[in-house]
Formats: structure tokens, sequence, C-alpha cells
């Protein structure tokens, strides 16, 4: 330690006090050791005494921009004035301590700029408690459904249990809203929100709109399936065999095993089997078009194909809680004890040549007026074309298959068909390659030409 005195060595002039912080830690070392040689033993007594040990202070001070005299005074108080002996600038100790000391003239940082903030914004405490990050589940098994469709339809089909309907501020300027809670307010807890669940509301929808329409219900019933096994067009009815259920599976997908359909008088059912679909909006997209067009129900195969998410869910705009939907272990199986049941099984492809080219310059001489179909019927093993008035469900109970988006069904699946069915193309695709229809988009086309009632034959047309 240095003694005061004349031997003391001269103390460079330390211009202004820079900012001590992180970034600059060893730049703020030397200037703290060019501060500390200069200081008195009698300084850092006096500051040991009143508790003031600098060295321990890692905060990062910032001097207020004083102007005029305040900030000349600044500067007197840490040069001092000149020693007696030696004519010499010292720091004068008990001046600095107290300017230190000097909350008005002296303050940090984080302080300064967190008063700010929270008179700008509030206090952030508060609001971090506030904000809800996720929405509380009621049972282990409950799942979100979001949007006002979908919640809409999952109230109206009254097929699951419901929990809890969240419904944030914003939505409250809806259209349908009296009409949700109309029927929502004797089947669920109705909960108003605000901003602070924007957060958990995001997150249930995963990113995805939710129109400010959040439902906490139990999973969407999708029963277990060996077989379809009969129908009934008089009473619009068709029955299914279930495969064994767990009792925590029992409770959400029940035992119903004979479900109505609307027949119209004439056609029986249709169901459509969707193998290897992978997209959840794809396979979402499928349901909505079904419904919308008639299909009796959906089945899909629990393996190597995408999940009834929220995502498909949302995707089908609500049509997946009023259509049957089962799943099956065994695709194979599944369709072939079908087929013995009685029920005839389409495949989709692609459409085949014509067998032989006699019959394309037959084509070329149909009047425009005679009756053609975009959608091609063959049998299974030929490409023998069927009339262009063939109704699938006229006959017979039919199953519709429709494969993954780029390989298309698997030959097993193809080998259990009794027809093949297909679009023609409007165009050549030879031109950029595009051969062939987004699996919802072939599916919807192929529903609607299948649930056609069948128009009376032209005369004279016998080509196909």
């Amino acid at each position: 330690m240095l003694q005061s005195g004349p031997l003391r060595p001269k103390i460079l002039r330390i211009p202004r006090l820079t900012c001590l912080g992180t970034r600059s830690e060893g730049r703020n070392k030397s200037i703290t050791a060019a501060i500390e040689r200069g200081r008195s033993s009698g300084d850092r007594e006096l500051e040991f005494a009143a508790g003031k040990d600098s060295r321990g202070d890692r905060r990062r001070f910032q001097a207020e921009r004083a102007t005029g005299p305040e900030r000349r005074g600044a500067k007197n108080l840490f040069l001092g004035e000149k020693s007696l002996s030696t004519g010499s600038p010292r720091f004068a100790g008990a001046a600095r301590g107290s300017y230190r000391n000097n909350t008005v003239s002296l303050r940090t940082t984080t302080s300064t700029n967190a008063a700010e903030h929270q008179e700008r914004y509030g206090d952030d405490t508060r609001r971090s408690a506030a904000r809800i990050e996720s929405l509380p589940y009621t049972t282990a098994a409950s799942e979100f459904i979001y949007g006002y469709s979908s919640v809409l339809a999952a109230i109206k089909a009254n097929r699951r249990k419901l929990h809890k309907l969240y419904i944030h501020t914003r939505g409250a300027s809806h259209a349908g809203l009296t009409a949700l809670v109309a029927r929502a307010k004797k089947k669920v807890d109705i909960r108003e929100v605000g901003d602070e669940y924007l957060q958990a509301f995001d997150k249930a929808s995963s990113g995805r709109p939710h129109n400010g329409f959040i439902l906490e219900a139990s999973p969407l019933p999708v029963p277990p399936l060996i077989s379809l096994v009969s129908s009934n067009i008089n009473l619009g009815q068709f029955e299914v065999a279930l495969d064994s259920q767990s009792r925590e599976d029992l409770e959400v997908n029940g035992k119903q095993t004979r479900f109505t359909y609307n027949s119209a008088g004439w056609r029986h059912p249709l169901v459509l089997y969707a193998d290897g679909v992978l997209d959840e909006g794809n396979l979402g997209a499928i349901a909505r078009s079904a419904y919308f067009l008639g299909v009796d129900a959906i089945v899909t195969p629990t393996r190597q194909s995408a999940p009834w998410s929220h995502i498909a869910l949302k995707a089908s705009a609500g049509a997946a809680e009023a259509i049957p939907i089962f799943k099956v272990n065994q695709g194979t199986d599944f369709l072939g004890r079908s087929a013995r049941a009685g029920w005839r099984i389409y495949a989709s492809d692609a459409v085949p040549p014509l067998e032989q080219p006699a019959l394309q310059g037959a084509l070329s001489r149909i009047k425009p007026s005679a009756p053609t179909s975009e959608v091609i019927y063959t049998g299974a093993r030929s490409t023998k074309r069927l009339p262009v008035e063939h109704c699938p469900v006229e006959s017979h109970a039919t199953i519709l298959m429709v494969g993954a988006e780029g390989t298309g069904l698997r030959t097993s699946l193809l080998n259990l068909a009794h027809y093949k069915v297909g679009i023609r193309h409007g165009r050549d695709v030879d031109e950029i390659g595009v051969d062939s229809l987004n699996v919802s988009v072939a599916a919807s086309l192929l529903c609607y030409d299948m649930l056609q009632k069948p128009k009376p034959r032209a005369a004279g047309n016998m080509v196909f």
C-alpha cells in the first residue's frame, strides 16, 4: 500500500468516469486499478469503516449528464484541491464517497430503465403472473378443438363429453356467437377470457387460426372395426362388427354397431377407405368433402396414416364430428371380411387405355350429345370399361378405396378390388408431368359420381 506524502507517485488525471460493465471488463479493471493506486490509506479505511467496498460492486454506473456548474462540480469532487505540500491534485475521499452515494447525481442504468419501463408498460411481474401460458386439462385424455366451425359442430353433434369452452373477448364480435352460446350453455362450462390467454390459445391451436374459440372435450369417437356386415335400403341402415376395446376406449367410442344413413329409397351405403394418407390437412379435407357429398362413413388404418388430430379436425371444418369414422388394424383383413359379407370394393386408379384401337375410332364417331363421363369404371383385372350409366351404390353396398398421396394404393389392396375407377385427363399429362390429382380432390370427384342417381340410358349408344 502506498503511503501518502511527497514520495507518492503522481496520478494521471482521469477526465471522465466511464460506465463499468461486463462488456468492457478488462478496460474497467485497469481504470479501477488506477483509481485504487491514487487513494490514500486513510481513504480506504474511511470507506471500509462506512461499509463501502467499491471492489465488490459489479453494477453498471452511469453518471447523470449534468450541464454547467453541476458538471464542473462533479469533476472537482473527484479531482479535489491541490495538495498543500506538493501542489499535485489529490482525491478527496470523503467528497468522492458522498458523490458515489448521491442517488440524484449517480444512478444505475438498470434501475433507470426499469422505472421508465414500469411507468410506460406497467409492472412486468404482475403481468407475467397474469399471463396464462397453457390451458389446463380436465382429464388426461382431453383434447382441444379450435375454430368457430369446429367448435360449433362438436357441440351440435353431441358425440363427445364437453368440459370447458373458452371464448376470447375478440371472438365476441363473431356473427354466430349468440347461436353458439345458446347451444353450449346447457352442455359446457363457458369462460370468457382476455388477452392474457392469447399465448395459451396459440399453443392449444399450434399457431393456427382459432377465431377466439377453443373447446376442451373428450377425444373424437373412432371405434375399431373388424368388418362391414350388412345394409338395408328400406331401413336406411348398415351394420358393422367392432373389434375389442379397453374400458377407457369403450367410454369414448361406445359400442354402437348399427348406423343410419340417407338411402333416399334407392341406394346402398358408400363407405370411403382412405389408406396411407399421411397429411392431416388432406385427411380433414377428405372428411369435409365426404360429409358434404353424402358419404356414409370413413375408415382409416391405425398405422401408416395421419391421425384424427386437431389439425385434421380443423381442416374438416367440423365434418369429422358428424360423419361416422372407424379405424382398422389390418386393412387387408377388413376388406376381405367385408367383401365376403357382400360389399363391393372399388379401387381408385389411373384410367387404363382402351383395349382395342377399333373402340377409339368408335368413340370419335359418338355425337357430342351422347352421354359421356369423366369418371371411368373398369373391371379389376381388365381394361374393359363399364357402361356410363354404371352406378355402384344402386346395386350393392360399396367401399371406395383411395391411396397415399405419392404412391397410391398398395398392390395388396388393389388385388382385393372388384372394380377400378379413375378420372379422365382434361389435357395431355406429358406437357409438364402433372398426371394426377390431390387425394382429397380425387376422392371428392369419385364420391360425387358414385352417389349420382343413374339416368336412363340413351337409345343407340352401346359403346360403353
